[in-house]
C-alpha cells in the first residue's frame, strides 16, 4: 500500500478531506477560528442537543445510577436505565422491542449480522446509508441494488423471487441523508404484503419529526439518536425473537462497551423533549416549505426536497467548491459532499429550528448571484 501516492491522488482529483477544528456552537451560529458562521450542516432539526439541563438533577441522577458500568451490556454494563428508556420508546413507536446501541451506525452493523447465516435475499436502494451498505457487506448476504425510490424497479426484481424459497428482505432509508428525498413507506409495505417480505427502514433522518404518520407494518426500525433527538446512541426496534437474536448474534453489541451513564441521562431527558417539541416541529415545516418557494424560483433546474435537508448539485467539482468557499467567506457553513458520499458534487443544506427567513434568504441570494454567472451548475 502507497499511502503518499493515494493521498496524492486524492488531492489531485479534489477529493481529498480533511477534519475542520469547531469551537463550539450557539443557536444557529457555529465558531471557528474565533469567527461565527449560520450552521447549515446540523442534522440537531429541532435543536434539543442545545437545551439546557438542571445540574442538581443530572447530579442526583448519576449518584443513584454511577458515571459509567464499563462493561459490555451482555456483561454488567446492561444499567436498568437502559430497560427503562427501551420500554418507553417501544411503547412510544408500537413496536413489541427495542434495544439502545452505541450508534445508528452499530445499530445497522449488528442487524444484518444475525441474519449471517440464513436464506435472505436483500433489495436495497441505491442511495441507502454507508452503515447500511456496510452491514450488508459484513453479513455476506446476497443483495439486489434497485434504482433509487424506483418502486417499478423494486417489484421487478421482487417478482424474480416470488416463488422462490428465500426469505425477501426490503431495506430503505426513510429521509435520505444526502438529498432529503422521503420515501413511500406505504409503497414499500404494499410490495412487503405483496410478496412475502419483510421491510427494514432506517428512520434516522425522520425519527421525531412526525414527516409520517407511523411505522406500522414495518418489521425493523433502526435508527440514528443524534439527529432530531439531539442525544448519542443507535435503536433498533423489532419483535422480540429479533431482539433476542440481537443480543445473541448482535457483534456491535456484544463486542462493545455500553454506554456511559450521562449518555443514557441525555438520551432520557431527550426523549421528554422530543415528546413536547411540536412548536419546534411546526416551525421547521414551515422553515421547509419557506425554502422550497424560494428555491423554485431561483433554481427551476434543481430538485427540492420536503425535509429538512436540502442540496443544490454540480456538474463541475470546482464550480461546486468555489461556491463553497464563496459561502464561507460570506459566513455560511455548508457541507460540500463529494464522491464517493454522493455521485454528483453536492451542497448539502441542513435546515434546523434555529433558522429562520433572513438566513435562507441570504444564502439563496448568494448562491443565486453565483448562479446567474455559470451555466455549468
Amino acid at each position: 500500500m502507497n499511502s503518499k501516492s493515494n493521498l496524492k491522488k486524492l488531492q489531485e482529483e479534489g477529493l481529498y478531506r480533511e477534519l475542520k477544528s469547531i469551537e463550539f456552537i450557539r443557536g444557529k451560529d457555529i465558531y471557528i477560528d474565533g469567527e461565527n458562521y449560520i450552521n447549515f450542516t446540523s442534522n440537531d432539526y429541532l435543536g434539543l442537543g442545545q437545551l439546557e439541563f438542571n445540574i442538581q438533577d443530572f447530579s442526583e441522577f448519576m449518584n443513584i445510577y454511577s458515571l459509567n458500568l464499563s462493561s459490555s451490556r451482555l456483561v454488567s454494563g446492561n444499567s436498568v436505565i437502559y430497560e427503562d428508556l427501551e420500554c418507553a420508546i417501544s411503547n412510544w413507536l408500537n413496536f413489541k422491542e427495542c434495544l439502545i446501541f452505541n450508534s445508528g451506525y452499530d445499530a445497522n452493523l449488528a442487524i444484518f449480522n444475525i441474519f449471517k447465516n440464513e436464506n435472505i435475499l436483500i433489495f436495497s436502494d441505491q442511495k441507502n446509508h454507508a452503515s447500511i451498505i456496510d452491514g450488508i457487506k459484513l453479513s455476506g448476504l446476497e443483495k439486489i441494488i434497485y434504482n433509487h425510490l424506483d418502486y417499478e424497479d423494486l417489484e421487478e426484481n421482487l417478482a424474480c423471487y416470488a416463488n422462490k424459497d428465500v426469505q425477501k428482505l426490503i431495506v430503505s432509508d426513510s429521509v435520505f441523508s444526502t438529498n432529503g428525498n422521503i420515501v413511500n413507506i406505504k409503497k414499500l409495505v404494499e410490495l412487503k404484503n405483496k410478496y412475502n417480505a419483510m421491510l427494514l427502514i432506517d428512520a434516522s433522518h425522520s425519527l421525531g419529526l412526525n414527516i409520517f404518520e407511523n411505522y406500522q407494518n414495518v418489521d425493523i426500525l433502526t435508527a440514528s439518536l443524534s439527529k432530531a433527538w439531539g442525544a448519542h446512541g443507535g435503536i433498533i426496534l423489532s419483535s422480540n425473537d429479533i431482539k433476542k437474536l440481537m443480543i445473541n448474534q448482535g457483534r456491535a453489541l456484544i463486542y462493545s462497551s455500553s454506554l456511559p451513564i450521562y449518555n443514557l441521562y441525555f438520551i432520557k431527558k431527550s426523549l421528554q423533549y422530543l415528546l413536547e417539541a411540536n412548536h419546534r416541529r411546526e416551525k421547521l415545516t414551515y422553515l421547509s416549505d419557506y425554502f422550497n418557494n424560494r428555491f423554485k424560483v431561483l433554481f427551476p433546474d434543481q430538485v427540492f426536497s420536503d425535509s429538512p435537508i436540502k442540496n443544490i448539485t454540480f456538474n463541475s467539482l470546482d464550480i461546486a467548491k468555489e461556491v463553497h468557499d464563496m459561502l464561507f467567506e460570506n459566513r455560511m457553513f455548508l457541507s460540500y459532499l463529494r464522491y464517493p458520499t454522493v455521485e454528483k458534487t453536492t451542497l448539502r443544506i441542513s435546515l434546523s429550528y434555529f433558522h429562520d427567513e433572513k438566513d435562507i434568504d441570504k444564502l439563496l441570494e448568494l448562491i443565486n448571484q453565483y448562479y446567474q454567472g455559470e451555466k455549468n451548475v
